[in-house]
């Protein structure tokens, strides 16, 4: 189980819907200042590559996320220089279904191994009207696979 504010859930599932009819992305984070923790939404261009490289870019928006790389490139820096912990990293499905797909799993290792083997994945389901679920998805190490976890407002 993995506990998410009712604000930081909030935040999400605004961002999803603002999103609509494109997946959103982002981060929830721990700042080791404030002691707090965040969400930073991070800008998906996945349109704007697919509209410039359709062959290397066959999804836009509407089917995939692309994380700005310069916002990315800052959020890593921050989390390298310890001004945050990388809690979550959460993207939303315009189907209206909440699931980790293969091409999720995919994306989130390299050479088969995690890339952020301590981050728990957040999909949102939203179809436009209001966010149809909320699913989460932990590394497990012993089985060296994603799996499901159960996401509780708290």
């Amino acid at each position: 189980m993995y506990r998410v504010a009712k604000e930081l859930l909030d935040e999400l599932k605004k961002h999803a819907l603002e999103a609509y009819p494109e997946e959103c992305c982002g981060f929830i984070l721990f700042d080791t200042e404030e002691e707090v923790e965040l969400v930073r939404r991070i800008r998906n261009v996945a349109t704007e590559r697919h509209q410039k490289d359709p062959q290397n870019f066959p999804r836009d928006g509407r089917d995939g996320y692309v994380m700005d790389e310069r916002e990315l490139l800052e959020v890593t820096r921050e989390i390298d220089g310890q001004r945050y912990e990388l809690r979550s990293i959460y993207h939303s499905h315009p189907n209206g279904k909440a699931y980790f797909s293969k091409e999720d799993e995919a994306r989130a290792k390299m050479w088969d191994e995690p890339i952020y083997p301590e981050a728990i994945y957040i999909v949102l389901g939203v179809d436009g009207h209001a966010v149809t679920g909320i699913s989460g998805h932990a590394w497990n190490e012993e089985r060296l696979e994603y799996e499901d976890v159960k996401i509780q407002r708290g």
